[in-house]
């Protein structure tokens, strides 16, 4: 169902694995799932977690996440109805905090008032790079796992990824293709040579866009100009995606 409703981001087992890593989870009490007229519309997950204080105290907190509506669903209150019901839940289980980590594709951020949360913090992260050849794997992989707008559909993009170790220098490109929002890389050698896309980047600016993404298109913006002034950032373009990605950025 999650992947009916987003895109095809894993397998069965894959999806299993994410769900039984967690000690204590129950599908059965940590999953709501909302009907219409007897269908499955929609639903969500409430994670619980144990949280510590800086006293030693020890509270439970819940994240809701996965949340998730039919597209048949869609504009009848299906969202609200899992969002409400994920917290009343968690109310329940004795959750004293709810956290919730919106994107532009995940929880809308502008909803979230709505709903009791309030903006508190955006995190901060430093990452040390141990295996270079894994953490590039690890980078295209989540480019390929992820989604684009539908108005982007289509699109070809090359990307060239370098990476400045102790160890030396490391430089790996690869080329994609959007079909249906889905990123899947090209294994169409004829394809490689005609993208709409050529990005040049190293690896941590790749993580501080991808980071802005959930953070709205303002910061996207800010994050990529600053690349681009600092020449960390080199991307050559068709008039096709460009007109693409203004359209999207003004909307």
């Amino acid at each position: 169902m999650l992947n009916l409703c987003f895109s095809p981001w894993g397998s069965e087992k894959e999806w299993k694995r994410l769900y039984v890593r967690y000690p204590g989870f129950d599908v059965t009490k940590n999953v709501i799932i909302v009907e219409e007229s007897g269908e499955w519309a929609g639903g969500g997950t409430a994670w619980f977690r144990e949280a510590f204080l800086k006293n030693g105290d020890q509270i439970k907190v819940y994240e809701a996440g996965d949340l998730y509506v039919h597209q048949n669903h869609r504009g009848k209150g299906i969202y609200s109805t899992a969002m409400r019901t994920l917290n009343e839940l968690a109310r329940k289980r004795g959750a004293v905090l709810g956290f919730a980590f919106p994107s532009i594709y995940r929880i809308p951020r502008i909803a979230l008032p709505k709903y009791g949360f309030v903006e508190v913090f955006s995190p901060i992260t430093k990452v040390l790079v141990l295996n270079p050849e894994s953490f590039f794997q690890f980078l295209f992989d989540r480019v390929e796992r992820g989604y684009l707008p539908a108005r982007f559909d289509s699109i070809k993009f090359t990307l060239t990824l370098s990476f400045q170790h102790l160890k030396g220098k490391y430089t790996v490109s690869k080329t994609f293709e959007v079909n249906k929002g889905v990123i899947q890389e090209s294994t169409n050698l004829s394809s490689m040579k005609n993208v709409d896309l050529k990005i040049e980047t190293d690896a941590y600016v790749l993580l501080r866009v991808s980071s802005s993404l959930y953070l709205g298109k303002r910061t996207l913006l800010h994050a990529l100009i600053t690349a681009l002034l600092l020449r960390r950032l080199k991307f050559r373009f068709s008039f096709r995606f460009l007109r693409m990605l203004l359209g999207y950025m003004l909307d």
